[in-house]
């Protein structure tokens, strides 16, 4: 068995539980919540395609045995668990959604007010560090005039995300409720 996949597996069960820790240092009961500012959201877009994909935490070791089987194999495993895409401009996986699985959507421009509150810069009042290996079973792909602008891949199990394509300050995405807000916005699309 080659070295990499052993310390894949062991890090996968090792931290599978994803568990978050508050590193405010204060015990969660005691946070006082302060007052939210907001700065310039994320990205300047007129559409948004949501994909999304059904997999179940048994299939991750799948996903990575599998890596080398074909290109459609090789993106499943890199966009889902990896770091695929890698810039703005690295669009190719793409052409490949549909086929490794991931269901598109668009989003109506009427939650769009509602997206734009979570993707803004922003103070935090809590913090979180995950400890397990993000799934990036939800990614949203902003654009403007048709042209991908940014990229959000989100891993709601563990809270943690790669956000690509704004020169906004991301730091405190995800605080003040931002998955949970966000995943309600997103089981609501039909």
């Amino acid at each position: 068995m080659n070295l990499k996949f052993i310390i894949f597996i062991v890090l996968f069960f090792l931290f599978c539980g994803c568990k978050k820790e508050n590193i405010s240092g204060a015990n969660s009961k005691e946070v006082i919540p302060k007052e939210v500012k907001y700065g310039k959201t994320f990205f300047d877009y007129d559409q948004i395609d949501y994909y999304s994909i059904n997999l179940g935490e048994g299939k991750i070791k799948e996903l990575y045995e599998n890596q080398d089987k074909s290109k459609v194999d090789k993106y499943k495993y890199t966009v889902t668990i990896d770091e695929t895409p890698e810039t703005i401009t690295d669009l190719d996986f793409l052409n490949y959604m549909e086929m490794i699985g991931y269901v598109k959507k668009k989003i109506d421009k009427s939650k769009f007010p509602q997206i734009n509150k979570i993707f803004v810069e922003k103070t935090a009042s809590d913090g979180y560090a995950a400890a397990c290996i993000p799934v990036f079973r939800d990614i949203l792909i902003f654009k403007k005039q048709e042209k991908v602008i940014g990229i959000a891949k989100i891993c709601f199990s563990c809270h943690q995300y790669r956000i690509i394509g704004t020169h906004a300050n991301k730091e405190n995405f995800g605080t003040n409720n931002d998955y949970e807000k966000l995943e309600f916005i997103l089981n609501s699309i039909k």
